[in-house]
């Protein structure tokens, strides 16, 4: 009975020290989400040209999306429960303003609405044009479907 004992013993530390867990157990850390950083849906017929991101594209984006694609916001208000983050552009002059809040099924904080504003008196600013000036990461490119054969 002495040998068995001692060979379970070793196959458990042998198998602890390969890193493969034992039955029962987790891993130590849980895979991370993956980002969803598209913005911008893809056009109704190939031969339209893919429109560029508005502000309201952003809305729905978890803070890390919305972290991933703008950076760290310039400065950053809590409002508890949620938070409004605001980016500043010199070329357009204009300023983004997410607003993050979490929902009651998500206790992440989600973008519920994002404003571009002007950042001179009576300037109007092409949201387009200052959400582009703004991203940081550029979305990726949907892939179109094939022709199905």
């Amino acid at each position: 009975m002495a040998p068995r004992l001692l060979f379970s013993l070793l196959l458990v530390t042998l198998l602890a020290a390969c890193g493969i867990p034992q039955s029962g157990t987790r891993p130590a850390t849980a895979p991370e989400e993956p980002l969803d950083l598209s913005l911008v849906p893809p056009p109704e017929t190939p031969a339209q040209a893919p429109r560029r991101p508005r502000s309201a594209d952003v809305v729905h984006k978890t803070a890390a999306e919305a972290r991933a694609l703008f950076g760290a916001p310039a400065s950053l208000r809590r409002e508890p429960p949620g938070e409004v983050w605001q980016y500043l552009s010199d070329t357009p002059h204009c300023t983004l303003l997410l607003f993050l809040y979490p929902s009651e099924t998500d206790p992440r904080l989600r973008v519920t609405h994002a404003q571009v504003l002007g950042r001179t008196r009576g300037q109007t600013v092409d949201d387009s044009d200052c959400v582009a000036a703004l991203l940081k990461t550029e979305p990726p490119p949907r892939k179109t479907p094939g022709p199905i054969s």
